[in-house]
């Protein structure tokens, strides 16, 4: 409590002080019109009804990307010629990774989804509050010039329409505004930060989609509520991600969202289920064993995971995934240690 206290005391100054566009943007709700909440595609990234997880590690994004989907089946199975696909990366502010997304990563999946033949491929985010414009933060990080030579047009998505979606299912957050072309898109690909976050405890494939939401209703506006992690899962009924990618590069493993203490991992994370996906991403973090936040409580214990898995939005537990694991120097025995102990934190 006292640390949501802290961060609001931060919070009301900076708002205070902000531009006009921003206030308003807290004060009023935006246009928009009521639409159903997704339904949830079918993962396509299966093998015996088990949800695949890839852990590649690596020096070369591209190649680890290509190595990732190769593990659980390959990006044909998306389908994506002639759609209109929407990546997402982390964009939080104007740093470097782990508090943001690389733009390496960014780049490699931007070209490998226009190799697939995407009809149009857009790279969008809504920085934090405080740290707007996003559209600063994404030519800061190096992600804007990124994806645009990569073949993608770059979106901020405060500066967009939204639609309003009422979940059936949602308690913490019943009706809350959805960034439209995220909406809009065919295929929506996830492309979060291996990070640890002050509130939510850790940041990856459930807490990437708050920058997609309109500030009104993220979990920092209310600030004092107790149920962060909960909302956090909420907010993905609207919209699902056929595919997430983790960037692993460099993780944050203390600390965050917007700053904290890196290190570095050079892996990636890959599979079409959030909620299998984050459980890894999670495991990761606790390896380091720097984060109480996420050290004291088992990676099934974590609040986001569940809620989703309550909400149904992916695997509903251990028994549900495989992993496939990949090292791109050849025989690594440290990617072997690695490997075994995410395996027997996550019970897989």
């Amino acid at each position: 409590m006292l640390g949501r206290l802290a961060w609001g005391l931060t919070l009301l100054p900076s708002v205070a002080f902000a531009p006009r566009s921003i206030l308003n943007t807290l004060l009023f709700e935006p246009d928009g019109v009521l639409v159903p909440a997704k339904p949830l595609p079918p993962n396509p990234f299966m093998r015996d009804g088990k949800a695949l997880v890839a852990i590649v590690r690596g020096e070369d994004p591209p190649a680890m990307l290509q190595a990732g989907l190769y593990l659980i089946g390959g990006i044909d199975r998306l389908g994506l010629h002639g759609k209109r696909v929407l990546i997402k990366p982390n964009v939080v502010n104007d740093r470097p990774p782990p508090s943001t997304t690389n733009p390496k990563v960014v780049a490699a999946v931007v070209r490998l989804v226009r190799e697939a033949g995407a009809h149009a491929v857009i790279v969008a985010d809504s920085s934090g509050i405080i740290r707007f414009p996003s559209s600063a933060n994404l030519a800061a990080t190096g992600i804007k010039q990124a994806a645009e030579s990569a073949g993608a047009s770059v979106l901020a998505l405060e500066e967009e329409p939204w639609v309003r979606v009422e979940a059936a299912s949602a308690k913490a957050l019943p009706r809350y505004y959805v960034s439209k072309p995220v909406y809009d898109a065919d295929v929506f690909i996830n492309l979060p930060v291996v990070k640890t976050h002050r509130f939510a405890h850790y940041s990856c494939s459930l807490k990437n989609l708050v920058g997609i939401i309109h500030p009104r209703y993220r979990p920092s506006v209310s600030f004092l509520s107790p149920d962060w992690h909960e909302r956090i899962a909420e907010l993905n009924l609207a919209v699902h991600p056929h595919l997430t990618i983790a960037d692993g590069t460099t993780l944050m493993i203390a600390g965050g969202p917007t700053s904290g203490t890196p290190a570095r991992a050079d892996i990636l994370l890959v599979s079409g289920d959030r909620i299998a996906l984050d459980a890894v991403a999670v495991a990761l973090i606790r390896t380091f064993g720097a984060w109480p936040k996420v050290t004291e409580q088992a990676v099934w214990e974590q609040r986001q995971i569940k809620r989703a898995i309550e909400l149904g939005l992916g695997v509903q537990g251990p028994s549900h995934i495989e992993l496939v694991t990949q090292s791109l120097g050849g025989p690594d025995a440290s990617f072997e240690r690695l490997v075994a102990t995410i395996r027997k934190d996550l019970g897989v």
